[in-house]
């Protein structure tokens, strides 16, 4: 399983991978062109597929079920490029969890475009002997219910949050957190944080201050963010600039992820590829984080999720 699954994903330090044909599709059309992919998204699709299978070996032998829940799930595949800039197929997110070997006993999709959904029900019934929700929604609406359903003393879960832009709401994750039972990969919208919040302070609009409160679950960064630079005249008010660059701004995430989880480790940072190959800005963290409370658990994880965060 491992072999089959590191055919598609890149290897450390390189820009593309070579994929060999049999493990991807040229032509293959969704109903839903989901083109979203770069290198960013092979490494992530690289932790996530390194810790499907790690953690369902890993608690195999425990009473437990085990549900893999997709909160913004797509289509099942994603397109990125290759050499030469030809773009190719890939498993996504989806799909990884649902040829994880061992199998988790429950698979839950959520995504809210219809289009995508008709893919996610295809993939269902692919194996209609297994225990697959697909449900049409707002992940932000449908997580929470979800997780009311499971039963803390005999479910365990593994969530992939990877949000479109800054849609992923605080209160979602204040839920996934209070479960006490679920494992988590969140892909933060770094870039997305860093342009909201703009340079000035006069900038940042009504309706992008809401979506910053909105998804960090507090207005406490204006005052974090932003100071007011020193008085250049007498009469003359300056407007408050923001003080934190990028590395103190994910730290100030991390730290506020750390209120509501009882662990999160340190982001892996994804940074977009130029077409030279050379690292461009900042685009995402990746984040793992766990509800469940027990230092043994959290040991654990730790020592399976450090390779996929360097």
């Amino acid at each position: 399983m491992t072999a089959r699954r590191n055919l598609f994903v890149p290897r450390r330090g390189a820009a593309f991978c070579y994929i060999p044909a049999h493990v991807i599709s040229r032509a293959r059309k969704s109903s839903v062109d989901n083109d979203f992919g770069a290198e960013h998204t092979t490494a992530k699709l690289r932790a996530l597929g390194d810790y499907l299978p790690a953690y369902t070996t890993a608690l195999k032998a425990q009473p437990f079920r085990l549900t893999y829940i997709d909160a913004f799930a797509g289509t099942g595949e994603c397109r990125i490029k290759i050499r030469g800039g030809e773009k190719i197929t890939i498993p996504g997110s989806a799909t990884l969890g649902h040829r994880c070997d061992p199998p988790f006993d429950r698979l839950v999709f959520i995504e809210k475009h219809s289009g995508f959904v008709d893919d996610l029900n295809r993939l269902r019934a692919s194996t209609p002997e297994r225990e697959i929700d697909v449900i049409c929604g707002d992940a932000n609406v449908e997580l929470p219910r979800v997780l009311a359903r499971l039963n803390p003393a005999s479910d365990r879960t593994v969530i992939f949050l990877d949000p479109f832009g800054m849609e992923l709401d605080w209160a979602t994750l204040k839920a996934v957190a209070k479960s006490g039972f679920a494992d988590v990969w969140y892909l933060f919208p770094l870039s997305g944080l860093y342009r909201q919040a703009a340079h000035n302070s006069t900038d940042v609009d009504a309706g992008k201050a809401a979506r910053l409160t909105r998804m960090l679950g507090t207005d406490r960064w204006r005052v974090d963010f932003y100071k007011e630079p020193p008085q250049m005249g007498l009469f003359s008010k300056p407007d408050e600039v923001r003080d934190f660059d990028v590395q103190q701004m994910t730290d100030w995430v991390t730290e506020h992820l750390r209120s509501i989880f009882p662990k999160v480790m340190p982001p892996k940072i994804l940074h977009q590829t130029m077409p030279s190959g050379v690292q461009g800005a900042p685009l995402y963290a990746l984040y793992f984080a766990m509800a469940n409370p027990s230092y043994r658990a959290h040991a654990l994880a730790t020592r399976l999720v450090t390779p996929s965060l360097r």
